[in-house]
């Protein structure tokens, strides 16, 4: 098999990269935190300043065709804003309500497959327990109580 150029470039930063990550870990994963945290910083920064725009426009439209003051013109736009969102908020509430309804309709029927698993293993469980000889029985119990006890160092 012959490789192309772009091909040995490509394997070539494929394997430098694995060796970077090898070696210095911390750093690949401290830069790739700070560049997504830069990303989103980004987006919310440009998404910050659309709505900025677009509420400086409205304000300067609402100014112009309504000849009202600035208290009357922030109240104008911001009713306006919040008309507009209102309704894609409103679409997406009843899409997951749908959403929620149907996952709960399905819950009892799962629910009745896995209450009948449970009691099958509860079951099973008293009758290998009712089944043991007394000595096990209390190996058991001071096993888990002697567990329990070690466990509430680290707990408490």
């Amino acid at each position: 098999m012959i490789l192309t150029t772009y091909q040995k470039i490509l394997y070539g930063l494929v394997l430098l990269g694995i060796v970077i990550m090898i070696t210095i870990p911390d750093v690949v994963i401290e830069l790739s935190t700070e560049l997504f945290h830069l990303i989103f910083e980004l987006i919310f920064e440009v998404a910050d300043v659309a709505f900025e725009a677009v509420e400086t426009m409205l304000d300067h439209l609402v100014e112009h065709w309504f000849h009202t003051g600035l208290h009357e013109t922030q109240v104008i736009v911001y009713y306006t804003i919040v008309s507009f969102l209102a309704y894609p908020v409103y679409r997406l509430g009843r899409v997951l309500l749908r959403m929620l309804f149907r996952f709960l309709k399905t819950i009892p029927v799962k629910y009745a497959h896995y209450q009948t698993q449970w009691i099958l293993l509860r079951q099973d469980v008293v009758f290998y327990w009712q089944n043991l000889p007394f000595l096990i029985k209390l190996k058991w119990v001071l096993i888990a109580t002697s567990s329990l006890y070690l466990a509430s160092f680290l707990v408490f």
